[in-house]
């Protein structure tokens, strides 16, 4: 049997808690990848992204990351890096 995967815990629990996407008129899921010390996405819509509540564009990944220092993440997407 292959060995579970040991995530930091901000990863398990964005992934717990799940990303969605604002487009106006409803909300749709958006699928969380772990990519090292990263998740990242791909929003399959032009939106706003939850829980952090910046804008994204349908195609452009978004990286999200933890800054220990201060205990936020990291939004990185075309639009540039915010913290939350």
């Amino acid at each position: 049997m292959a060995k579970p995967i040991s995530l930091p815990v901000w990863q398990s629990a964005l992934l717990a808690h799940g990303c969605r996407l604002d487009i106006g008129s409803r909300t749709l899921p958006q699928q969380l990848e772990p990519v090292g010390a990263c998740l990242c996405c791909t929003p399959n819509a032009n939106g706003s992204m939850l829980p952090f509540n910046i804008p994204v564009l349908v195609g452009q990944t978004v990286t999200i990351s933890w800054d220990d220092e201060l205990s936020r993440y990291i939004v990185d997407s075309r639009n540039g890096k915010i913290a939350a």
